[in-house]
């Protein structure tokens, strides 16, 4: 059982440590990075992401929970149509 548990993590784990090497082995930052960081418009960038993000996900957990509300009328609907 064990086993099965240490191979994909091992894969999983190699797969993580490869851009390690990347990012440490990267030249000079480009014209635009260094724009956007000594502008710090970068900041502005992250926050914008992170609220359409965000509000991605609460539509999402909303919606599921209209669909899941739906199902259980529709299934309340065959039950009670049966009997």
């Amino acid at each position: 059982m064990k086993l099965t548990i240490v191979k994909p993590l091992t894969l999983v784990m190699a797969f993580l440590a490869l851009p390690m090497s990347t990012f440490a082995a990267s030249s000079a930052p480009s014209w635009l990075q260094e724009t956007m960081f000594a502008s710090g418009k970068i900041n502005t960038v992250v926050m914008v992401v992170s609220v359409v993000l965000i509000g991605i996900a609460i539509w999402m957990f909303a919606l599921d929970r209209r669909l899941g509300k739906l199902e259980r009328r529709a299934k309340e609907q065959t039950n009670a149509g049966q009997h």
